[in-house]
């Protein structure tokens, strides 16, 4: 057995610290403040020159003009695993500051992470705008090991809030930026860089690259960055940057899950025990819903989808935004509702935008110094709504008497029986300008608010949306990932389908890990939208493999039941989520895969989309979607039930027309014949099968089925050229065997849980 010091050193060499596990090797160079990480046998670079910096009021400290002290080492023993950790000691020439950067790595990771404190040695307080604990210069393409032509290069760029679209670009002329994290691709070699912030509750992060606008452009510039919003630091008082993750490698995607699952175990990230479904009030009332359209939609779910969990009252409830109290339109009360709610097997949810206020509210009109103010000392609108209204402004989450009136609110509101808390608008909070407390950041501000919010709701949901990811990751639940959906392909807002679908797929590495994700409701009308089929079977495929809430937002007894049958089959949640493959090169995601692992199999189920404007045609490999079996495998598109024959290694999808997807379930070959899909759930036999079985001695196969139907459904078997389907039944009873394609049939029929379909086969041979 290893112990840490044999996977993971330190050691010196004149002017160097090398700190390595099994993977890397990370060097800082005490002369000239700069550090490098190479293979562990230091044969390949895979960047050099890295330096960090303290930006302050007076002066830009760089690790390059920093006078070295001393380094420490540490034996580390986290959630990741055994590790090292060196604490590298620098100060100004005039000894008016100390700044160190604490460098880690433990077994097993392809790279390290980084910390920046500064200490303020000087007899006067000094302001801090920003820390960087990783900055690049690039001179030429060997610094880096994806290179820096930006013809080669996809800068993938998180937004900083659940609305902002995030997706992979060329990197632009001037500064391009990501919030987070980001992934620095390199579509021609594969090669990766993933940089992000693994803790986010102290400062507000980002990672920018800098493009050239010359005739060869290049990225000249990579940067890491905590804002630290010119907080004051007094005499011997520290601050300290967010901690970075860095890590190289070719496999872009599994980067990313490292990234996300070391940030949810540094921030103690909180999901739910189920995946949300239910009833949002929003995308058919507005700001017009009332009591009795919402319990008639509750009877709806009641009669049709009994096994929803949620009914969630959204926007226009109130007063006015900041006056969370009932207006006429809820004249029982909000408590009765909660109870009408629950009689109907519901569980009730309700929607506020907590930390702003309309210029109409009692809020603001009574405590404007409860807002966030300008240097005049005036509140700073920082919106407008014409659903509100106008104008509206955001609080100061410094300010003790704002926390006790959130705090306030949310006690009530969970007094009145709501236990699932949507909260939106929430990146208002960050607004720039003047506090009650000048020494918090606009992070730590946001994360007061939340903090607050949990401790008045305790074990509720809560769903994040329109909110500063980071700050979130912890406290909420759930949360919207991307903008708003829409009855239209696109708005000229940045609404609908289009850019939710975008959002989706980019930002699908969250999910079940830092919270559910929730990709917004599914619209499914037949009237009052001007989505097409092909777009509404998109927007339910992306949302079915996301893993995330399924909640409709129709005014339910005007939807057709042909409609509803769209929705049945998205029934239950799968929960575990598809990866977007192409996510980091491409602008907009085309495959979007869920690996299947259950056990009648393991198949993958492969959403290929076109959210351009012309036809396209779509490669991929099946070792890209999870399948590395040398086998032909079977393809089975789900929306129009055809069998679509065999591939082998690779994929290619023509003909695909704009704004449509097809959804197919790519499965090995076997030497008897077995289940292949069904029309019941899109995860083709993962949900509503179980238990089959193939008798040998009776060259029969039978599977159970585990999901009732309300209509006629189809399971398809597959078999190959030395069977021949002789009979079928459910149950007790004889059934017809469909033919859909020469190897393939399908038992039609209105399944019961529990019912057994089994098919006898005759050999050919």
């Amino acid at each position: 057995m290893h112990g840490i010091g044999d996977v993971c050193k330190v050691e010196l060499s004149g002017d160097q610290v090398h700190l390595s596990n099994d993977r890397v090797t990370l060097t800082y160079n005490t002369q000239r403040g700069l550090f490098s990480l190479t293979s562990i046998d230091k044969k390949q670079t895979y960047f050099s020159r890295a330096y960090f910096v303290v930006h302050t009021g007076r002066q830009a400290l760089s690790s390059r003009n920093l006078i070295f002290r001393r380094i420490d080492s540490i034996d580390l023993r986290t959630d990741n695993g055994q590790g090292k950790a060196v604490v590298i000691k620098l100060q100004t020439p005039d000894k008016k500051a100390d700044v160190r950067i604490r460098l880690s790595t433990w077994k097993g990771l392809d790279g390290y992470t980084s910390v920046v404190q500064f200490t303020n040695k000087s007899g006067e307080t000094e302001i801090i705008h920003s820390l960087e604990p990783f900055v690049i210069d690039l001179e030429n393409e060997l610094q880096i090991l994806t290179g820096n032509s930006s013809a080669d290069l996809r800068f993938f760029r998180n937004g900083f809030h659940s609305w902002e679209l995030t997706q992979a670009w060329p990197i632009e002329p001037g500064t391009n930026t990501s919030h987070l994290m980001t992934v620095v691709h390199n579509i021609v070699s594969r090669d990766s860089i993933v940089l992000g912030f693994v803790t986010n509750e102290n400062q507000l992060t980002t990672i920018t690259a800098v493009g050239s606008s010359d005739d060869h452009p290049v990225m000249s510039q990579i940067m890491a960055s905590c804002s630290a919003d010119n907080i004051p630091v007094e005499a011997q008082n520290s601050v300290m940057s967010e901690e970075l993750l860095v890590l190289i490698g070719s496999r872009p995607h599994d980067m990313v899950d490292e990234y996300a699952r070391i940030t949810a175990s540094r921030m103690k990230a909180v999901l739910w025990d189920t995946v949300p479904t239910g009833w949002c009030s929003w995308y058919f009332y507005y700001t017009m819903p009332d009591e009795y359209e919402t319990i008639q939609n509750a009877d709806v779910l009641k009669e049709r989808f009994p096994e929803m969990q949620w009914i969630q009252l959204d926007d226009g409830f109130q007063k006015a935004v900041g006056d969370w109290t009932e207006n006429d339109r809820f004249n029982s009360s909000l408590a009765d509702l909660v109870r009408r709610i629950r009689e109907r097997g519901f569980r009730a949810g309700i929607w506020t935008a907590p930390f702003i206020a309309s210029k109409h509210s009692d809020l603001f009109k009574d405590n404007p110094h409860w807002f966030i103010c300008d240097r005049n000392n005036e509140p700073i609108v920082v919106g407008n709504n014409p659903l509100w209204y106008g104008d509206y402004y955001a609080l100061d989450l410094t300010n003790p008497a704002v926390i006790q009136f959130i705090k306030k609110l949310f006690n009530r509101l969970k007094g009145y029986g709501f236990e699932y808390f949507k909260i939106d608008f929430l990146y208002h909070a960050t607004q720039e300008g003047l506090r009650h407390d000048e020494t918090q950041t606009r992070a730590q501000a946001v994360r007061n608010g939340l903090r607050a919010i949990r401790e008045a709701v305790g074990d509720s949901l809560i769903l994040g949306c329109g909110a500063p990811l980071g700050q979130c990751i912890g406290i909420t639940n759930m949360m919207r990932i991307g903008t708003d959906i829409a009855t239209v392909w696109r708005t000229e807002w940045g609404g609908g389908v289009y850019e939710c679908a975008i959002n989706t797929m980019t930002r699908a590495f969250m999910h079940d890990r830092w919270w559910i994700n929730d990709p917004d409701c599914i619209l499914v009308r037949q009237d009052d939208n001007d989505l097409s089929m092909d777009e509404i079977r998109l927007w339910l495929t992306l949302v079915a493999l996301s893993g995330g809430a399924v909640l409709l937002s129709d005014r339910l007894e005007e939807v057709s039941e042909e409609r509803f049958r769209l929705v049945d089959k998205l029934l239950p949640p799968y929960r575990k989520g598809a990866i977007a493959v192409d996510a980091f090169s491409e602008p907009e995601p085309r495959v979007f895969a869920l690996k299947v692992e259950s056990p009648l199999g393991e198949w993958a189920i492969v959403a290929v989309a076109n959210l351009s404007e012309k036809e396209i045609s779509v490669p991929f490999d099946l070792a890209s979607v999870g399948l590395h079996e040398p086998v032909p495998h079977h393809v089975f598109e789900f929306w129009s039930q055809q069998y679509e024959g065999t591939v082998e290694e690779s994929m290619r999808v023509d003909g695909l027309k704009p704004h449509s997807c097809r959804l197919f379930i790519v499965k090995p070959e076997a030497s008897t014949p077995m289940v292949l899909s069904t029309s019941i759930h899109f995860t083709q036999g993962a949900v509503e099968l179980k238990n089959q079985e193939w008798d040998a001695a009776k060259n029969r196969l039978s599977v159970v089925v585990t999901k009732e139907t309300r209509h006629e459904e189809r399971v398809f078997i597959v078999f190959g050229s030395q069977w021949r389907p002789k009979k079928a039944r459910v149950d007790d009873e004889a059934v017809t065997l469909e033919k859909i394609a020469p190897e393939v049939v399908a038992v039609k029929h209105k399944f019961g849980t529990g019912q057994e379909i089994s098919v006898v086969f005759d050999r050919t041979e």
